[in-house]
């Protein structure tokens, strides 16, 4: 009977003690993903420099003359893109025969190098965006209008910028893998418009004559969608086999990498991306993830305007973690991830609080969930 007594009180005790010892696991987790101040955590471009760069946007609030004022961006990252200030509408001369209107974008390009950042030049040809007259080209001009125009801006921020996106977002969505990327490109570009497809190759041509020290990148939305992507596939192939036969070839690639914006929502899987990856790894170029925010919202509820749930920022949180799984995972090709904002307050799509911190500058479950997947990815 005593025997039978001691087993059951040495049961209670296993039992009492592993109890406790779960609630200690889930009470120092929940402590360890507190919501925190994103000055107080430790900088995320030290905790990833072993596998990419980590980046975001930048505005002229930002800069000063002695270098970058925001110490959230000092602090984390180590890759600045200007989210607007280098685009066509902000530096082309308002009209064609005029001055260029560099001073903001100098402003803050020397901000960026003075506190240490590399700088992404955002972006030299869009059908968006553009000064007026780049909207009314005249058929026997675009072509040197073109050309012009990118060897002036590249030639004014050469030796500053570490990588252009030379061309942004050519092909509409829907578009098919079997069609012909030179004819399925968007109408409403004014340089496909009057030139035709060749304007991608004399557009990074002239960029890389122009500073043959920057990447040259082509950067688009919705890459993981197979049609879309396998236009780009096929498009960086033509091109840089056509580079090939160049007097000008250097023994570079003429478009080194694809970036892929990442504008996503809790739709979007993680395998979609992951296809994409590998559609574009037999290229042997690049690839940065350049404009990362996800919805903590489906696209339908976002753009029906409906409020944000807790369970939708769960799924975010879960959907962040298999980005950054990924991106490890796809590390030996992927040189930067950027996101698209810092807080969710200062994002283009605020209402789907589509970032890692919230508007108090204070870290989410998204953020957790990010560093969460490096510490797994770590463990291997």
């Amino acid at each position: 009977m005593k025997v039978k007594q001691s087993c059951i009180l040495l049961l209670l005790v296993f039992v009492f003690l592993g109890c406790h010892g779960k609630e200690e696991e889930i009470n120092h987790k929940e402590e360890i993903n507190e919501s925190k101040d994103i000055l107080s955590l430790p900088p995320m471009k030290d905790q990833f420099a072993e596998y990419f760069l980590m980046g975001n946007i930048f505005n002229p609030g930002d800069a000063s003359a002695e270098g970058i004022i925001n110490q959230r961006l000092t602090r984390h990252y180590n890759v600045l893109t200007a989210e607007n200030n280098m685009k066509p509408g902000y530096l082309a001369p308002a009209t064609k025969d005029g001055s260029y209107r560099f001073d903001t974008a100098d402003t803050m390009v020397n901000a960026a190098i003075a506190s240490g950042f590399k700088v992404v030049g955002h972006t030299l040809l869009w059908h968006s965006q553009n000064a007026g007259w780049m909207n009314t080209l005249s058929l026997s001009t675009a072509l040197e209008d073109m050309k012009k125009y990118i060897t002036d801006v590249v030639t004014h921020f050469n030796g500053r910028i570490y990588s252009w996106d030379v061309l942004n977002e050519v092909f509409p969505d829907g578009v098919s893998a079997s069609a012909n990327w030179k004819t399925s490109m968007r109408n409403e570009n004014p340089w496909f418009k009057n030139i035709g497809s060749d304007f991608v190759y004399e557009g990074f041509k002239a960029a890389r004559l122009a500073d043959s020290g920057a990447i040259l990148y082509y950067n688009d939305y919705n890459l993981n969608d197979a049609g879309k992507a396998t236009m780009v596939r096929n498009m960086v192939h033509d091109v840089n086999e056509e580079w090939k036969n160049d007097s000008n070839y250097d023994d570079r690639k003429l478009i080194e990498g694809i970036g892929m914006q990442s504008h996503h929502n809790t739709g979007i899987t993680s395998a979609s991306v992951k296809a994409s990856l590998e559609l574009f790894k037999t290229l042997r170029v690049k690839i940065s993830i350049t404009e990362l925010d996800v919805l903590a919202q489906s696209w339908g509820e976002y753009s029906g305007k409906s409020p944000v749930k807790k369970e939708g920022l769960e799924a975010q949180a879960k959907l962040y973690g298999e980005y950054m799984k990924l991106f490890l995972e796809y590390s030996d090709i992927i040189e930067r991830v950027s996101f698209w904002g810092v807080t969710d307050d200062k994002s283009w799509r605020s209402g789907g609080l589509p970032l890692l911190f919230d508007p108090d500058g204070m870290s989410k479950p998204s953020y957790y969930a990010v560093i969460d997947a490096l510490n797994e990815y770590e463990k291997k």
